[in-house]
């Protein structure tokens, strides 16, 4: 839960630029940047989830404004089957409480159950272009991870997914959300935990299992 608590993050221009997306927000109303969003729990895990789930509620009332649609009710999974990508503009954490400032990026399917079409967001570089199988498809796997990556640089972020990719423990990757100093992927294994974990030690991958059973990755030696 210590990982979780990092110090508040601003996407700058330069920062945009460096992802390679400048002008990506302002491409697509299925972007809505700028969504503040916050939330108490008992841990600080639990608090960036409901956190994050308020923004794509969020999101989708400010898409379906700039659509001069009417939102439909939906369910929160229904939100998070919709949405493509999380990015992180800003963010606060205590071990109970998450604060932060997010861009939501949805699919067309969003637009269209407001019976809108909507063409697809253009992505940002090392972002999914589809909500469901971004890096690698969920291969079916003998077991699933959420885990955490963290790294220095955009470039070290493309080691990691390439390294992560190259390891035959691994079936599938799913990006959950990212920001400039980490993301949150959904990991497919073909081996248990522990024996995934020090395979990806053979490929430079550092796997520490946190107190919720969720990992944190991160280069071998730190890059």
């Amino acid at each position: 839960m210590a990982s979780r608590s990092i110090t508040a993050r601003l996407l700058t221009l330069a920062v945009l630029l460096a992802f390679g997306g400048a002008a990506w927000a302002q491409q697509s109303p299925l972007v809505q940047s700028g969504v503040v969003a916050e939330a108490t729990a008992e841990s600080a895990v639990q608090a960036r989830e409901r956190a994050h789930a308020q923004a794509r509620r969020i999101a989708f009332q400010r898409l379906a404004q700039q659509l001069g649609a009417t939102a439909p009710s939906v369910s929160d999974s229904q939100l998070d089957a919709w949405t493509q990508a999380i990015i992180v503009e800003q963010e606060r954490t205590s071990p109970t409480r998450y604060a932060g400032r997010l861009t939501v990026r949805f699919s067309p399917a969003a637009a269209a159950a407001m019976g809108q079409t909507v063409a697809a967001a253009t992505p940002l570089p090392g972002v999914p272009a589809a909500g469901a199988s971004p890096l690698m498809p969920m291969g079916a796997g003998v077991a699933n991870v959420q885990a955490d990556a963290r790294y220095a640089s955009f470039g070290d972020w493309r080691d990691i997914r390439a390294r992560l990719a190259s390891s035959n423990q691994v079936a599938g990757m799913e990006i959950l959300s990212i920001h400039t100093q980490g993301a949150t992927l959904r990991l497919s294994l073909r081996s248990p935990l522990p024996e995934a974990a020090a395979a990806l030690a053979g490929v430079g991958i550092a796997v520490s299992p946190d107190m919720t059973g969720n990992w944190q990755l991160g280069l071998a030696g730190g890059g």
